[in-house]
C-alpha cells in the first residue's frame, strides 16, 4: 500500500474521481431516457418528429383526433366522386352529361326545332333522385327586330320531342329582350322545374334526355349555336 500511496497525486485521484462519475453519469443518463415507458412528449424536442421518422401506414385511423382533419388539411382535388358515397352526399353531382352539336335556325316567333344530342340515353340508379339542368346558346342577327325571344326546355322520356305533353319538361330557361338592336350571343342556363324528375325508382330504370328550343323574333332569324351544351343529371 505504501507504494501505491506513493504514485498516488491529487492530479491522479482527481482524474480517476472525474472518469468514474462520467461513466457511470453516462451510463446511468443513458439508461434513464431510453428506458421502456419512459420517452414522452416531455422529452422530444420541438419539431423533432419528421415526415421521415413516421413508419409507412404507422398511423392509423384511431390515432388521428376528431375533428383535426379539416378542409385545410385536405389535398385540393384529391377527394373524387369514387372516395364518396353519394347517398351520404346532401349535395348534387353530376352523374351524366349529353351534348347536341346542330345549330337549327329559327325566323318569327315562335318557331320550334328539337335539338339531337349525341347520348341521350342514361340509366339512373334504384332509390336515387335525378334532376336536369343544362345550357344552350343563342345568336340573334342584326336583322332580328325585338322582341327577341328564346326559351329552351330538357325534356324526359318524351316520345315525341316536337310536340311536348307538358308532363315531361324537367328544366327550362328562357331570353326576353324588347328592346336589343345588332347582333348579339346569349346563353341560356336551363334550372330543374321544382317537383320534376326522375324520383327514387325501386329498380335501375333507363331513361331518355331531349332538348327542345322555341325561338325567333318579330322580324330576321335567330340561331341555338349548341358547339358546347350540357345536358347533365343532377341526383
Amino acid at each position: 500500500m505504501r507504494g501505491v500511496r506513493r504514485h498516488l497525486s491529487f492530479e491522479n485521484v482527481l482524474v480517476t474521481v472525474v472518469a468514474f462519475v462520467v461513466l457511470a453519469g453516462g451510463t446511468a443518463f443513458a439508461a434513464q431516457q431510453l428506458g421502456k415507458k419512459t420517452v414522452g412528449a416531455k422529452q422530444l424536442k420541438a419539431n423533432s418528429v419528421t415526415t421521415a421518422k413516421i413508419k409507412k401506414n404507422a398511423v392509423t385511423r384511431a390515432k388521428i383526433k376528431n375533428g383535426s382533419v379539416d378542409s385545410g388539411k385536405v389535398l385540393d382535388g384529391s377527394v373524387t366522386n369514387a372516395d364518396l358515397n353519394p347517398a351520404g352526399v346532401p349535395f348534387g353531382h353530376v352523374v351524366f352529361s349529353a351534348h347536341g352539336t346542330s345549330s337549327p335556325g329559327f325566323n318569327a316567333f315562335p318557331a320550334v326545332a328539337v335539338i339531337p344530342l349525341d347520348n341521350p340515353t342514361y340509366s339512373q340508379e334504384a332509390g336515387r333522385d335525378d334532376f336536369v339542368s343544362g345550357v344552350l346558346d343563342f345568336s340573334f342577327n342584326s336583322a332580328c327586330e325585338p322582341p327577341r325571344i328564346a326559351i329552351a326546355y330538357a325534356l324526359l322520356d318524351e316520345a315525341n320531342p316536337a310536340e311536348p305533353t307538358g308532363e315531361t319538361f324537367v328544366a327550362l330557361g328562357e331570353y326576353i329582350n324588347e328592346k336589343a338592336v345588332g347582333a348579339s350571343n346569349v346563353r341560356i342556363h336551363m334550372s330543374p322545374i321544382a317537383y320534376a324528375g326522375a324520383l327514387q325508382p325501386a329498380a335501375a330504370a333507363n331513361h331518355t334526355l331531349s332538348l327542345l328550343a322555341v325561338a325567333g323574333c318579330k322580324a330576321g332569324a335567330a340561331t341555338a349555336s349548341n358547339e358546347r351544351p350540357r345536358d347533365s343529371m343532377d341526383g
